[in-house]
């Protein structure tokens, strides 16, 4: 916080006062009193969730609440009401298995929806799960292409399972191939130079899934879903969809989708740059 100068002036409006010679006797210096607390001793009173990657101070109850209730949303999802009437692209079940022998697997319904552009309520809501998504990644912001209803190929597509937003995937237009198109090696996560991909057609901003719903096939029936909704009319192939530089474990996703062996024996994944 940037400091500031104040002048002190009499009730008069008058900035200068010839005080009285027992004024000046009893004036006092006044001194500034600066609290230097050591960064060793304010970092070793701080905590950082393993899991939501909060940095929060432990000794501190409104610290800890607020933590707590941002690693239960970072876990389960937002909420996500059913006013909201998106449009329902898709409707399938998972099984969650269960992790102990006393219970039984489950069975979980669940939602893939696209938004209404202009929609406030809607588009502010996949904003604050993009929050989610951008801390977890440390990533930037995206380009919000998929909030411009004239970009109609950009889409945000959401998983709802119980009234609670637990996934999410955005994408992008493509505007300039020879700008954007690349290559990206899996092994380094390094793109591939002076090399042009000019398959793709439209590019994954980010694709997440909370914890909590993670190793169940969802982020796959995303992919799927923006193969088949993404242009009206028009089945993409996995070649035509490239990732926007992916995370190490989205990497892993992006090679499993649509990664190809480079006769070199590298395996590489269609990228592209944003701009």
């Amino acid at each position: 916080m940037k400091g500031s100068i104040h002048q002190l002036v009499t009730p008069d409006g008058s900035d200068q006062v010839t005080p009285s010679p027992e004024a000046s006797r009893k004036k006092v210096k006044k001194v500034q009193a600066i609290l230097n607390f050591s960064s060793s001793l304010v970092s070793s009173q701080t905590k950082t969730c393993k899991i939501c990657g909060m940095a929060y101070y432990e000794h501190i109850n409104k610290e800890v609440e607020i933590h707590k209730k941002y690693h239960l949303t970072f876990i389960n999802g937002i909420l996500w009401p059913d006013t909201f009437k998106c449009k329902k692209v898709k409707s399938f079940a998972i099984i969650q298995k269960s992790t102990t022998k006393l219970r039984k697997s489950n069975t979980i319904q669940l939602e893939i929806v696209t938004i209404d552009k202009t929609n406030k309520r809607q588009t502010n809501k996949v904003d604050q799960l993009l929050d989610l998504v951008n801390k977890e990644l440390n990533a930037p912001e995206d380009t919000k292409y998929w909030r411009d209803p004239l970009k109609e190929s950009s889409k945000a597509f959401v998983v709802i399972i119980d009234d609670r937003a637990v996934g999410l995937c955005t994408t992008d237009t493509i505007e300039d191939i020879e700008l954007q198109g690349r290559w990206m090696i899996h092994s380094s996560q390094s793109i591939v130079p002076n090399q042009v991909n000019k398959n793709i057609k439209l590019g994954i901003s980010r694709i997440w899934i909370a914890p909590k719903w993670r190793r169940l096939g969802i982020a796959k029936v995303l992919l799927e879903i923006v193969q088949s909704q993404s242009i009206y009319g028009v089945v993409l192939n996995k070649a035509q969809i490239a990732f926007s530089q992916p995370s190490h474990s989205g990497g892993l996703l992006a090679k499993e989708f649509n990664g190809v062996i480079h006769k070199s024996g590298e395996l590489l994944v269609p990228v592209y740059l944003e701009l």
